[in-house]
């Protein structure tokens, strides 16, 4: 495993998000306080609209980097440029056709969906910019496996900063100098999808050199081997707009849309934690398919099992501040809401990521292995289960309140058992390990986050949390107490052996260009 390059990345990804999230905290309350709260809780619902969308895409797109990543690393350069050429000339027509189909959609939103009538234009023109974004990505996905391939994600994480900072430029710009509108939103997006899309293509040609886009590489076979493997991830990502992706719509149309916002608000922080650990796992993929084309499993199980340790010294870490200053956050955050109640809707909604965050890089053994087939189908029961319950439950609960916290918790019910019993028993059986590997790390990682959780309880009831400095200061205790406390529960004696080595070797580093200066 190439660790420097794994930091590289996996720093890079930290700051990117950093930054994005700082810009999400920033804006949103301002939003929030300029449009209201039922134009907010649409963006949310649009972003879920063009979830559904890429179902059409994601058969073919989500399997092109590993097939394209184990031909280059095969110098099967021909086979390359077939997927490659391929896969891009099916996006071009895929994004033809929803430019065509999409429009309607946004002429007749009002129909599918409860809108107030004096947002309504507003909202028609934030589904429509989001439409164009979504097709402008998808002509240029095709391009962005070049730093998967060649592990090199930390470039894409530097352009996602960057494109942050445009679009928290913009964003002010347009509410500070016109009239407050919820589109604008939609707009900045599909500014910052052109700006990374120009990299994109200019990362293939730098580090995929063996890439030539060539009609004579056009191969309607090479479409249908992708549609083929890709048709399960369809499922799955079907089974996730089920399962989550659907709460909004749901909270729309049996709630109404102040409901939806509520539930908009609480779900911003599990979202964005979920998105950090799904770009830390993810950076741990093209290591695995790299060893996986070298049929290296003793080094693709050192790498889960690292990726599992370094996730789970972090869980804790959100997981607690969450459970315990979330009141706090939220009362600081969007001061007119329910502090008490978005917590609580957050509690809910994060249940079962106390469990699914460590192991979250497990998901990528289905795709290396191409064993993606069995996982799909169940998650797609699971999450028809899922919405199945939700909607017979609508029929008993009476209560705005009580219907919000069943549409947040039924899943998250479902989700604790995807995450304790199917993803580890599955994971270890598709690379042939015992089937209570992972479940040591489970249990190790658990523990963690129940003892931070009652010692930031207990640092709680000697402060009174209402300021953002005081929130800030408890939250950096909350991280240092959480890694000394995994240093000891998480990591074996052979980890913390290797850990105080490098530390030590970097210090000395430190200590001798200090004396040579």
């Amino acid at each position: 495993m190439n660790k420097k390059r794994l930091m590289i990345n996996m720093i890079a990804g930290f700051v990117a998000f950093g930054v994005n999230m700082g810009i999400s905290f920033i804006l949103s309350p301002y939003i929030i306080k300029t449009v209201g709260i039922e134009a907010y809780g649409f963006v949310g619902l649009v972003n879920n609209f063009v979830m559904y969308a890429s179902l059409l895409t994601i058969a073919l797109n989500s399997m092109a980097g590993r097939f394209i990543t184990i031909k280059i690393h095969e110098h099967d350069f021909e086979g390359a440029n077939k997927y490659f050429y391929s896969v891009l000339i099916a996006n071009s027509f895929m994004a033809i056709v929803l430019l065509l189909t999409s429009t309607f959609v946004v002429l007749f939103i009002h129909k599918l969906v409860n809108i107030p009538s004096d947002i309504l234009t507003d909202i028609q023109i934030l589904f429509a910019f989001s439409i164009i974004n979504f097709i402008v990505s998808i002509f240029v996905s095709t391009f962005s496996v070049a730093t998967f391939v060649k592990n090199k994600l930390y470039l894409n994480s530097l352009r996602n900063i960057e494109s942050q900072i445009i679009r928290s430029v913009l964003l002010f710009s347009l509410f500070m100098f016109f009239k407050p509108r919820v589109f604008y939103i939609g707009l900045s997006a599909l500014v910052v999808t052109i700006y990374l899309a120009v990299f994109h293509v200019y990362y293939t040609k730098k580090l995929l050199p063996e890439i030539k886009l060539s009609k004579k590489y056009f191969d309607f076979g090479a479409i249908k081997e992708l549609v083929s493997s890709g048709i399960w991830n369809t499922l799955s990502q079907l089974s996730s707009i089920l399962s989550t992706g659907l709460d909004l719509l749901i909270a729309n149309l049996f709630v109404g849309a102040v409901a939806m916002g509520t539930l908009s608000i609480a779900k911003t922080l599990p979202i964005l934690i979920l998105s950090v650990f799904g770009m830390m796992a993810g950076i741990f993929s093209p290591q695995l398919t790299e060893s996986y084309a070298k049929g290296d499993i003793r080094e693709i199980k050192k790498q889960l099992i690292t990726s599992i340790k370094l996730l789970g010294m972090l869980t804790s870490i959100p997981m607690s501040i969450l459970f315990i200053f979330g009141d706090s956050f939220y009362a600081l955050w969007v001061p007119s809401q329910n502090a008490m109640t978005l917590q609580s809707l957050s509690m809910v909604c994060c249940a079962s990521l106390v469990f699914a965050l460590p192991i979250e890089g497990l998901w990528n053994v289905f795709t290396v292995t191409n064993k993606i087939k069995t996982s799909s189908l169940f998650i797609l029961v699971n999450s028809v289960l899922t919405i199945a319950v939700v909607i017979i439950s609508m029929r008993f609960a009476s209560s705005p309140m009580h219907r919000i916290f069943i549409i947040a918790g039924v899943s998250t019910i479902f989700g604790l058992f995807r995450s304790l019993v199917f993803l580890p028993l599955y994971g270890a059986k598709c690379l042939d390990f015992k089937w209570h590997t992972f479940y040591p790390y489970i249990i190790k990682n658990t523990l963690a986050i129940i003892i931070l959780c009652i010692l930031s309880f207990t640092l709680k009831q000697f402060l009174n949390v209402n300021s953002w400095i005081i929130l800030i200061f408890v939250c950096v205790i909350t991280a240092l107490m959480g890694f000394v406390l995994n240093y000891f529960i998480i990591l074996a004696k052979e980890d913390r052996l290797t850990l105080l080595s490098i530390i030590q070797r970097k210090l000395k580093l430190t200590k001798g260009d200090l004396s040579n200066e």
